[in-house]
């Protein structure tokens, strides 16, 4: 079931991720993981739930040697017709991450996981085959949607000196949570896991990971001003009608990180 519900959205998500990737990855995300990898070329490099494969390619016109995984078919062929229409060397296949049997022990130099951890149902057993398939010394980098802005979260204001600010309230945190992700207006969802940053970082500390990075990420997405069919925006942080909303969006932007990059090295 879960691999059909990513093959129903790859088509739209091909679509709006094109070659750069959607818009938190391109304008958020990717420029923090290519500078945490640097330069890559001739290393030998797994991309995990690649999606369409925009990443892989960036990351073979750098001189990489790339294979990828997912585990839709239907973006698998999307990332090989791309692989066909402009050859790049990638290997792609169809796998879950939790299961990498079709790859050998010790291949890569580094392995990117690009959102798509929190995807993943078995989290412990995708980092135990990363960390079989990862060379010793190597480094596995992966993004997240920061664990504090998907869990159980509601936007609020509060008042603080007697100035309002926009913030998050969270009222469950540390227990492993299921929840939907929807997309294209609702016409497609997907289920992702909450998990506390103890959990990975547990799993990464068992298969023999050091944390060497850790990077929280607010968004570049500057609030909008709203219009009349966007209703009540209060407690939205992406859209404001006044100027005083305007402002305490604006640092909620800056002060609240959405995303997390977390690059560890296999020590053992």
């Amino acid at each position: 079931m879960f691999k059909t519900k990513w093959d129903k959205v790859a088509k739209f998500w091909d679509e709006e991720a094109g070659d750069t990737g959607i818009f938190h990855q391109k304008l958020d995300i990717d420029p923090f993981i290519l500078k945490i990898v640097g330069n890559v070329k001739n290393k030998n490099i797994l991309e995990v739930g690649c999606g369409n494969g925009y990443l892989s390619r960036i990351l073979a016109k750098r001189g990489a040697k790339v294979a990828a995984v997912d585990i839709s078919s239907k973006f698998i062929k999307f990332a090989i017709q791309k692989e066909k229409a402009k050859p790049l060397g990638i290997n792609y296949f169809v796998k879950d991450v939790a299961n990498l049997d079709c790859l050998k022990d010790d291949s890569y130099d580094l392995v990117i996981g690009n959102m798509c951890l929190m995807d993943i149902a078995n989290i412990k057993s995708a980092i135990k085959e990363v960390s079989r398939v990862i060379k010793r010394k190597g480094c596995f980098v992966f993004s997240l949607t920061h664990p504090l802005h998907e869990s159980q979260q509601q936007w609020a204001i509060i008042e603080d000196e007697g100035k309002k600010y926009l913030a998050r309230a969270i009222h469950k945190y540390l227990s492993c949570t299921i929840k939907e992700s929807f997309w294209n207006n609702k016409k497609f969802k997907t289920i992702h896991y909450h998990r506390p940053l103890q959990e990975y970082f547990q799993y990464l500390k068992d298969f023999g990971f050091v944390v060497k990075e850790f990077k929280e990420i607010p968004t570049k997405q500057k609030p909008l001003k709203a219009t009349k069919e966007d209703g009540d925006v209060k407690l939205h942080r992406s859209k404001y009608k006044t100027l005083q909303e305007k402002e305490m969006k604006i640092l909620a932007t800056k002060e609240i990180p959405c995303f997390l990059i977390i690059g560890a090295i296999k020590i053992n």
